[in-house]
């Protein structure tokens, strides 16, 4: 659908429609698990019920029923829903998903008042609270199912949502930030919607908006002041209130007013906010926080009692890499799209997609939310699983652009016009083979780029199976470029050694392992009866630590595990400190049993899965009782 106002800045990737491309790889089955067993059956009421009764501030925390949270930032949900569903339901066709959202989004609307405000609250309540943090997402649902559908009347109901904002809010009005939690951080989400307003209807409110709100509304003593806190080195931990996904989703925003605008400060917050998020907190799985925070620098604990890779942070971090991904053509940010993908976003969805883990530590065990109430992080992360089919295939000035390696079917219009079909064949994550098959109507010149990951230091390409020589262009991708012909094939074959990776900063004395872009982990399911997690030492060869590794590969290629040696280390206990089993006093080294054995590492997003309690659910984010340890990353090392 055309814009109005096009783009100052116009993006170097463009994403294809959301139905033009198939997903039939490991993410295409997430996708499709979530379709079914999520989106599907989400229950309506928990999304409608806080619109059409109206929840007092902090409803959720003293009614009878906690477990409900209803009230407060829990109207972002159906926004989120709306968006993620309609997404799906253009790219799969599903009939059944399509009524449900349209019998949805009518319910929903009719909460709508005469002056437009579409909220949860009375309006004693109004603008105290989560309040615009919910239009944000109202409008995020309701301008994807406006794409998705066409019909005005959701792009008119989205403007009055809009413009109810802009009625309080704005130059010479009430300042935003005095509206919500977080300095303001809450409520500055509704920046990025009110841009893809302003290229819709090209009303130029909404773009002076989205100015004063970063360049005098954020920078108020009281304020978040994300730009003034970045390009003076404070970092994001540095920042006056770091709270994880609002930053992020703030960055975001602040990208969709640079592509407005053309304000080169804009873009240099965000793109300094990502080295400092890259050097100094992300976590080897791709997620970053502890307990919804940035902290500060290198302090990145792994265990699960401190609430840490809050799955809001996950999607956060990835939405952010997408967007700048295509904004520069650069393929560094998609290889952290690609890292969180296939170790902590997987890793926070239960197996059969129906269940989301708030919180995934790398020493924890997994608890699954299950229950009908969508929270954040369940709605965050089912929402970025049905973003990736625009992402996995490109378009630029050039020709397609291949941005991740994942099975799958597209059909592609290049700026020239000429349509392609590109069928994507491969096992990746767990296998470094892809093979591309072309179908054109005729000859056409064109590029194809092809990411080439951080990790792959050797490749090889091969054009209709003969090898070929080829470049890596300056955003990073191999780039091969000629005349294409129907039934072209394009093979790549990435080397997938295994590697030993140490933490400069922590975790010292301990090793983790990966392979390709995933993160391995030990499973206490996995380990041999009577052994412990904290029993195992790993073996590693002193000229080439990873040689006494083996990859043992599932024959579907649906996994892959790494056989790893290690010993367990029995200490032989003394007696007694006092009366008592617990405590001994520590022998002497010889008197302890070593036994050495092979224990089998699984890929992070497996880790856990084995173990019952993970599907026992929970109740409150905030309440995350760790049974046992059942997985962890970082491990005891020795030299063999």
């Amino acid at each position: 659908m055309s814009k109005a106002i096009p783009p100052v800045k116009q993006d170097v990737i463009q994403c294809p429609r959301p139905d033009a491309v198939r997903m039939k790889g490991i993410i295409g089955k997430r996708f499709e698990l979530s379709r079914l067993n999520r989106l599907r059956c989400q229950e309506e009421y928990f999304l409608l019920w806080p619109f059409q009764e109206h929840c007092p501030i902090g409803y959720g925390y003293h009614q009878p029923h906690p477990e409900i949270t209803l009230g407060d930032w829990h109207g972002e949900y159906i926004g989120t829903w709306v968006s993620s569903a309609s997404l799906v339901a253009w790219n799969t066709g599903d009939i059944e998903l399509s009524v449900k959202i349209n019998a949805l989004v009518r319910d929903w609307l009719a909460t709508q008042e005469k002056d437009g405000y579409l909220g949860t609250y009375d309006e004693k309540d109004r603008w105290k609270s989560w309040d615009v943090w919910v239009q944000a997402h109202n409008l995020i649902g309701l301008l994807t199912y406006y794409h998705y559908t066409g019909r005005e009347d959701i792009l008119k109901a989205a403007i009055r949502v809009a413009d109810r904002v802009l009625k309080d809010f704005g130059p010479g009005k009430r300042p935003l930030h005095k509206t919500g939690p977080h300095r303001g951080m809450a409520s500055s989400a509704i920046l990025e919607p009110l841009i893809w307003l302003y290229w819709e209807t090209g009303d130029k409110r909404y773009l002076e908006f989205g100015r004063w709100l970063v360049d005098e509304d954020w920078e108020q003593p009281d304020g978040p002041r994300l730009i003034s806190s970045l390009l003076s080195g404070l970092g994001v931990a540095g920042v006056p209130h770091p709270k994880g996904i609002e930053m992020l989703i703030d960055f975001a925003g602040l990208l969709e007013l640079y592509r407005a605008t053309g304000e080169e400060r804009y873009l240099k917050t965000v793109l300094v906010a990502w080295e400092d998020i890259v050097r100094n907190h992300l976590y080897i799985t791709g997620s970053a926080s502890t307990g919804e925070y940035f902290t500060p620098d290198f302090v990145l604990r792994n265990d699960g009692v401190f609430r840490i890779g809050e799955t809001c942070v996950t999607m956060g971090w990835m939405y952010l890499n997408l967007s700048l991904g295509k904004l520069t053509g650069e393929a560094r940010f998609f290889d952290m799209v690609e890292q969180s993908l296939y170790n902590h976003l997987l890793g926070a969805q239960s197996p059969d997609g129906r269940g989301w883990a708030y919180y995934v530590g790398l020493r924890d065990s997994k608890r699954y939310r299950w229950h009908t109430d969508p929270e954040c992080c369940p709605s965050r992360g089912t929402r970025m699983l049905a973003l990736m089919p625009l992402y996995v295939f490109g378009v630029d000035n050039e020709g397609i652009v291949v941005n991740f390696y994942e099975k799958s079917e597209a059909t592609l219009t290049l700026n020239s016009g000429v349509e392609v079909k590109i069928e994507q064949e491969t096992s990746y994550p767990f296998d470094g083979e892809v093979l591309l098959k072309f179908a054109l109507k005729e000859p056409s010149y064109f590029t194809v780029r092809l990411r080439l990951p951080g990790w792959c230091e050797k490749y090889e390409v091969r054009l209709n199976d003969e090898p070929i020589e080829t470049f890596v262009d300056a955003r990073g991708y191999i780039v091969v470029d000629r005349v294409w012909c129907n039934g072209d094939t394009l093979r790549m074959n990435m080397d997938m050694p295994v590697r030993a990776v140490i933490d400069k900063f922590g975790n010292n004395l301990r090793v983790a392992f990966m392979r390709g872009p995933l993160v391995f982990a030990a499973d206490s399911s996995y380990l041999p009866e009577r052994c412990l997690l904290d029993d195992i030492v790993v073996l590693l060869d002193p000229i080439e630590p990873t040689k006494n590794i083996r990859v043992l590969k599932d024959e579907n290629m649906d996994t892959v595990h790494l056989v790893v040696p290690v010993i367990f280390v029995e200490p032989n206990k003394g007696r007694d400190v006092w009366r008592g089993e617990r405590y001994c006093v520590l022998t002497r080294r010889n008197g302890e049993k070593k036994i050495i054995k092979h224990i089998e590492l699984v890929p992070f997003f497996e880790a856990g899965n084995k173990d019952p309690s993970c599907y026992l659910g929970g109740v409150s984010r905030h309440i995350e009782p760790v049974i046992n340890i059942t997985y962890q990353v970082w491990l005891p090392y020795i030299w063999a």
